[in-house]
């Protein structure tokens, strides 16, 4: 019986979450009264084959499968008697739910959908949905032991569950108020910092500011049930899952405003508020059967310091995930190709998300990147203390954060920017996880020099944004790029050979003599500078730049010469660095010659 249970709850919560989310499609896409009567669909049975009658009758099968599972729950549950009583009660109170909610259905049809029965057969139905994960879960979950609760962290959980419930209550009432396209800009109501003191435009600011409000509690009532029960796979993966479908819930809804979404799609927002709403429930149910077991410190003793300690802990360790000291100079190109394609300063709002969704998208390639090279940076002593090797992060959940942080990327660009930005950024995250990392790192002493396209593509991401297209001087920009990228890697590398052969990882300066290494890396500068100076020969940038692109091209080849005469490695590490410096200094005066221009 128990295990009957089991599977018939965790259905009818399947089911219950289907049912909200046509329900959510019904609305938007305005099919309400697709079948103006109920229980029939215009007389029938089965419905007309149109759109509005199709949508509305998928509604209410799956409610009538919703139905079926969730009495069949109910059953069970009481079939097993006194025994378990928190079964036997959520089940109750859904079954309870379930026939009001059927009730509400049925008037709000005949009525010809009026919005507030709309409204409450909305809040029942979420209601309902749990109800029915509190019985799903209970019954998947072992009871808790005499004593063992943890009311904090069940306050927290039940904390972010309320403020889910009213976060979606919230974008009901915008919705049936008739205010959901009262503003045209994000995250306020126009463009820039336009305010909007209009009756529907104020309902819809008080929605996102209210929203904003209750994402903060959602945020740090669940990071305090993390710091409690972190020992916890199941509460490190629901958490961990709660927290990226609101990250997603937060984007979709900028996209709707931005972007005149189709009507299916828009139901997306409802679909994410309601698995945050599922995942808040869930949480909160384990939080009432879990004892405390506080996330390890890298010692492996509990964390220190209580949950201020251990968020700041855990968000440095995201952080580091990210790679954010490479971050910067990635934009810094991106940024310098914007302006040498605006011929000064584009807008702020283009430049902030181009940006924004430049530096996600190099934060997921490096959260990736890590979790693929967890096993090689175990073995380099640069690298064993990262978060995934060293345990403090599971390389699921790095890699979980990684993919997030490449779709948020994507979807700021796309509905921000353009869609060509987009597809470039994410074309350079996907190269250099599949090709690069994955592939030729591991396999070639090439890697670098191929890999490189991955990293040369900002400039490309930025001439994009800011005109729809790409030409030549863009091109040169991404070559540029490309023809640095070997011997600033290599001078790392010959800085690090041991570490490298170590892991067994063939880069250049491991798998041929140092010699070799060192003159392709003088060959590759003397390409670098002869490249840069294209920009000068075709016009594209004047005579300030040609005299900062000689100074800068000068210095690193003095310094690939000293690395090429010196055998002891004194000059790998300077090299290296004056690379960094070499590419930041040359965009920024590509950036001033264009502005004086």
């Amino acid at each position: 019986m128990m295990r009957t249970l089991r599977v018939l709850s965790l259905a009818g919560a399947a089911a219950a979450y289907g049912a909200v989310v046509l329900g959510g499609v019904v609305r938007v896409s305005g099919s309400g009264l697709g079948c103006p009567d109920w229980p029939l669909c215009h007389g029938h049975l089965l419905p007309p084959l149109d759109l509005h009658p199709i949508i509305e009758y998928s509604h209410r099968t799956t409610a009538s499968l919703t139905s079926v599972l969730l009495v069949s729950t109910a059953l069970a549950a009481w079939l097993l008697g006194r025994r378990r009583p928190d079964l036997r009660w959520p089940a109750t109170i859904a079954l309870l739910l379930l026939g009001l909610q059927v009730a509400l259905g049925a008037i709000a049809v005949l009525l010809q959908l009026p919005p507030t029965v709309v409204l409450v057969h909305l809040a029942t139905a979420q209601a309902l949905l749990g109800a029915a994960c509190v019985t799903a879960v209970a019954a998947v979950l072992p009871l808790p032991e005499e004593g063992a609760l943890d009311r904090p962290s069940l306050r927290s959980a039940r904390r972010a569950a309320g403020a889910a419930y009213l976060l979606i209550l919230s974008g009901s009432l915008v919705v049936e108020s008739g205010a959901s396209a009262a503003c045209t800009g994000w995250p306020l109501c126009g463009a820039g910092l336009t305010l909007s003191f209009d009756r529907l435009p104020l309902i819809q600011l008080a929605h996102r500011g209210l929203a904003a409000l209750l994402a903060a509690v959602i945020v740090v009532s669940l990071l305090t049930v993390l710091g409690r029960l972190g020992r916890s796979r199941r509460v490190r993966l629901w958490v961990a899952l709660t927290l990226a479908a609101l990250a997603f819930q937060v984007a979709v809804g900028a996209a709707v405003v931005l972007l005149a979404l189709p009507a299916a799609l828009r139901g997306l927002h409802l679909a994410l508020a309601t698995a945050v709403w599922v995942g808040t429930v869930t949480l909160s149910v384990m939080a009432s059967r879990l004892p405390s077991a506080p996330l390890a410190d890298r010692s492996g003793a509990p964390a220190r310091g209580g949950v201020g300690r251990l968020f700041r802990d855990v968000a440095l360790d995201y952080l580091s995930l990210t790679k954010p000291r490479i971050i910067p100079l990635l934009l810094v190109t991106a940024l310098g190709s914007m302006m040498i394609a605006a011929r000064g300063w584009p807008s702020t709002r283009l430049v902030l998300l181009t940006l924004l969704g430049g530096a996600l998208a190099a934060a997921g390639a490096g959260a990736i990147n890590c979790w693929i090279d967890r096993d090689v940076d175990a073995a380099m002593l640069r690298t064993r203390r990262r978060p995934i090797p060293d345990g403090r992060i599971t390389p699921e959940h790095g890699l979980a954060f990684g993919i997030a942080l490449g779709v948020i990327a994507f979807l700021i660009l796309a509905f921000g920017v353009n869609v060509l930005a987009a597809t470039l950024a994410l074309s350079a995250l996907l190269f250099y996880v599949l090709v690069y990392t994955a592939w030729l790192k591991r396999s070639t002493a090439q890697n670098i020099v191929i890999g490189g396209a991955a990293g040369a593509m900002p400039p490309l991401v930025g001439w994009a944004a800011v005109t729809h297209s790409l030409d030549l001087t863009a091109l040169y920009l991404f070559a540029i790029v490309f023809f640095w990228t070997p011997p600033h890697f290599w001078a790392l590398a010959l800085w690090l050979k041991g570490d490298y052969a170590r892991a067994r990882i063939p880069m250049l300066p491991v798998v041929v003599p140092e010699r070799e290494a060192r003159r392709l890396i003088l060959w590759y500068t003397l390409v670098l500078v002869a490249l840069s100076m294209m920009l000068f020969a075709t016009r594209a940038l004047g005579y300030l730049y040609l005299a900062g692109a000689v100074v800068l091209g000068a210095g690193f080849v003095a310094f690939a010469l000293a690395n090429l005469i010196d055998r002891r490695r004194r000059f790998a590490r300077p090299l290296f660095d004056y690379s960094l410096a070499y590419l930041a200094v040359l965009f920024g005066v590509m950036v001033a010659d264009r502005l004086i221009a």
